[in-house]
This record gives structure tokens, C-alpha cells and sequence, in this order.
């Protein structure tokens, strides 16, 4: 799953065709109706809460007060719940008789696609020419189905580990290269009483990023692209012992918490923060949060390592999107509302208040943004020179697969489920859905 919403080199790397870093989601104030409300045109905008409170102060600014401002004929109402609700609830209230004239959503087939199948989105293609989108082409097909564009992405990010900067220098450690010694970081941290890697896997989710990680490095991009955009499989020995590495030595190792199928993400996050975990394995959606919440150590951040001389290919690619409901009572207002977050200004803003990196080309220069943040853009550039990107697998993948893989990694973490049977059920659901032509093709 993807949280929340990336000049010169920026602009050239993200080109390439998989870099990037994830922003925070667009958040609301519950509204009710649609239409019109006194002498203005009424804008319902769904979309999941930010981290913090102090965010969504911000976006109440930004996406609220800021747009009215400039486009005075609109009254914007917003609803924010918490992301993991929003996919619960996002069919029936796109079904109901007031569906959110716009909204934010994860893109891919998974999840965007599924409503797209259903129905339930208003196809974008002449906004796009109309409005003069610049969104980056590969992040474009992402939000694209059935040969049709649905949704503007709106972010783009990475996976990565961050790191308590502070104990590895009182400790002497270097980012790791390597699995071994990513191992021996673990174990030294384990034998201190701290928790070597903060990992809650309650919503599932966070078990695909995990994944998404170790099988990016084992396969490389050029192996990534074969299985998603030709014959390769899923149940290799090299995904096979992937999965035997992260979801049952690593817990055999004791590198988790205690019961991590029982704790949630924001937990989790909580362990690293309170500096009683090392490390914390997540997107780089979590930069602002970050940054504001932690004050007693430093922060940094390193590629999960090379397994067995395999290379390192960090996942990154697109989160959510915008989207425009089928129903929608103001289609226009849903799509000025997005063409003013798209503007510059807007864009330029949401990366200073948040840290975070839109999916089209803004002018960096001057821009305001604390160590962490400019690390990451550092990063990012370097990286698209020296190595290739891998993929955050579950926006990328239908419904049916990343069912299979978020109960089926519990199953593995509990024990009741070998490695081995994981990898054949991953394949056996991604076989059904190319089948039944539910899966990405190469834009």
C-alpha cells in the first residue's frame, strides 16, 4: 500500500521512469450535498487524514482556505478518514447518492483499476488536453486502465530504511551493503535490548513493502519487468528464498517486535521514534512525519541491502492519485480543483509543508525543506545514475494477488505457511489474473 503525495535533476531522474518519494494525501473536512450552496458551486473532496494533526492544519490551509481564495465561485468541502478506511468505504460512497465529486486513491490496477472495472470513475483524457497535465508519462500509465486514463498521480515515492543515526555512530556502524551485515547490525542491537527493525504487519500491507524490498534487489528491474510485462514467475527460487529470508528468519532471528502481525503501522512507527527500535523498514511518505516527530536523534536513511551478491534496487514508483467520480455532481470543480494543485505555486508549497514530491515537473530552486528531506532528493538523483529502480509491488498489482500476498505473509510470519507455498500461491493468483486480463501492460 502507498501512504500520502518529488529543477533540473529531479526532473531528469524521475523521467527515467521509477524514482521517486511519496507525498502526503490531500485531507478534508467532512462536507454534505453537492451542487450548489448559496451563490457557490459546491466541491466534495474524500481523502484519507495525514499523519499528524499539525499536517492537517496545513492541508486545511492549502487544499481549503488557499483554493476558495482563488477560485472564489467554489465551496470546498472536504472528508478525511483514516487512509486504511478509505478503502473500505470508497465503492459504496462512490455507489451512493452523493459520491465525492473527487477524491484521492491509490493508483494501479488493484485499486484504481478495480473501480475503473466497476464503473465507477470519470475518464480524464480530455482534461489532460484541455488542462495541459504535465504528468510524468510512466507515472501516467499507472493511473491508466483498459487503454483509458483515469486519475492524475499525484506522488511518487520510495521504500527504504531508515536508521537511528545516533546509536550506529555510538556503535560504530556503517549503513550496510549487505544482508550479512545488515545481520550483524541486527543482532548487536537485539543483544542490547533494542528492537533491530520496528515491522507491524496488523493491516497486512506492510508485509508488501517488505516484500517488495528484498524481491526488487533479487530480481533487479529487468527481472521485475519480465514477471509484470512478460513470462516471468513468481515462484522462483530466488523469490521463494526471499521470502524464507524476510518473513521467517529474520522473525526467527528476533529482528522484529514481539506478535508483529498484531502490531499496526503507526506502532510501529512509534518503536522507532521513541528510540526503541534501530531501524524502521517504510516509504519515504514518512519524511514529514519524521522530521516533526523526532527530536532526540538523528535521522538517516539507506537502500535495503544486497542479498547473497544480488544488486540493490530500492522500490519506488507511484502512489495515489486524484480521481474524478463517474457521478460526480461538479465535474468541473473536480477538475480545477485538481489543475490547482497541479500549478507550480501550489506544487512548490506541498513539497516545502510537506516534504513531499509531486509526479510532474515543479522548479526546485529556493525551495525550503529541512536535512532529511534534501538527503532524499540527494539520493534519488544519485540513484538513478547508478542503479536501476525496483517496484512497490501492491500498486502495481490486481486485487486477487495482493489479497494472496498480505494474508498469505501473516500465514508465513505465524509459521502456518512454508515460503515455498507462499511463492506458488503469489504465482497460481497472478496466472488468474493475467488470464483474466486484469494486469498492467507496458506504456
Amino acid at each position: 500500500m502507498s501512504k500520502l503525495m518529488r529543477g533540473v535533476s529531479r526532473k531528469e531522474f524521475l523521467k527515467l521512469g521509477g524514482a521517486g518519494l511519496a507525498g502526503a494525501a490531500l485531507l478534508g473536512v467532512a462536507g454534505c450535498g453537492g451542487g450548489a450552496q448559496g451563490n457557490k458551486k459546491v466541491v466534495r473532496y474524500f481523502t484519507g487524514t495525514s499523519e499528524t494533526t499539525a499536517l492537517e492544519r496545513v492541508a486545511q490551509e492549502i487544499q481549503v482556505d488557499r483554493f476558495e481564495k482563488q477560485y472564489p465561485k467554489y465551496d470546498m468541502q472536504r472528508e478525511a478518514i483514516p487512509p486504511d478506511d478509505v478503502r473500505t468505504v470508497i465503492k459504496t460512497r462512490l455507489q451512493s447518492d452523493n459520491p465525492p465529486d473527487v477524491f484521492s486513491y491509490d493508483t494501479g490496477p488493484g485499486f484504481g483499476g478495480v473501480l475503473a472495472d466497476a464503473g465507477l470513475l470519470y475518464p480524464l483524457e480530455k482534461a489532460y488536453k484541455q488542462k495541459g497535465w504535465d504528468i510524468y508519462e510512466w507515472a501516467k500509465q499507472r493511473a491508466t486502465y483498459n487503454g483509458k486514463v483515469y486519475g492524475v498521480p499525484d506522488q511518487v515515492e520510495e521504500i527504504v530504511v531508515y536508521y537511528n543515526k545516533d546509536l550506529f555512530d555510538k556503535l560504530g556502524f556503517n549503513e550496510p551493503k549487505t544482508v550479512d551485515e545488515l545481520r550483524k547490525i541486527a543482532d548487536e542491537f537485539k543483544g542490547r535490548g533494542k528492537i533491530p527493525l520496528a515491522f507491524g504487519d496488523k493491516e497486512q500491507w506492510e508485509a508488501g513493502h517488505l516484500f517488495s524490498m528484498g524481491v526488487s534487489n533479487v530480481l533487479g528491474r529487468k527481472g521485475m519487468d519480465d514477471i509484470f510485462y512478460g513470462n516471468g514467475r513468481w515462484d522462483t527460487p530466488e523469490v521463494t528464498k526471499t521470502i524464507n529470508l524476510l518473513f521467517r528468519d529474520f522473525v526467527k532471528g528476533g529482528y522484529y517486535p514481539n506478535g508483529a502481525n498484531a502490531i499496526n503501522y503507526n506502532d510501529a512507527n512509534t518503536l522507532f521514534y521513541s528510540g526503541k527500535a534501530a531501524m524502521l523498514p517504510t516509504g519515504t511518505w514518512l519524511v514529514s512525519e519524521i522530521v516533526q516527530t523526532v527530536r532526540d536523534f538523528e535521522v538517516g536513511f539507506f537502500p535495503f541491502p544486497s542479498i547473497d551478491g544480488s544488486g540493490i534496487s530500492p522500490p519506488a514508483g507511484v502512489g495515489t492519485g486524484l480521481f474524478v467520480a463517474a457521478d460526480a455532481k461538479d465535474k468541473e470543480g473536480a477538475i480545477t480543483f485538481i489543475d490547482y494543485l497541479l500549478q507550480d505555486d501550489t506544487a512548490r508549497l506541498v513539497m516545502e509543508k510537506f516534504n513531499t514530491i509531486p509526479a510532474h515537473p515543479v522548479d526546485t530552486r529556493g525551495l525550503k525543506v529541512p536535512g532529511l528531506f534534501k538527503q532524499v532528493l540527494t539520493d534519488l538523483s544519485q540513484s538513478s545514475q547508478d542503479r536501476d529502480f525496483g517496484y512497490n509491488i501492491d500498486v502495481l498489482t490486481p486485487q486477487n494477488f495482493n489479497e494472496v500476498m498480505y494474508s498469505g505473509f501473516q500465514d508465513v510470519i505465524n509459521g502456518n505457511r512454508s515460503a515455498r507455498e507462499q511463492a506458488h500461491a503469489l504465482q497460481a493468483a497472478w496466472a488468474k489474473a493475467k488470464k483474466a486480463g486484469h494486469v498492467l501492460t507496458q506504456g
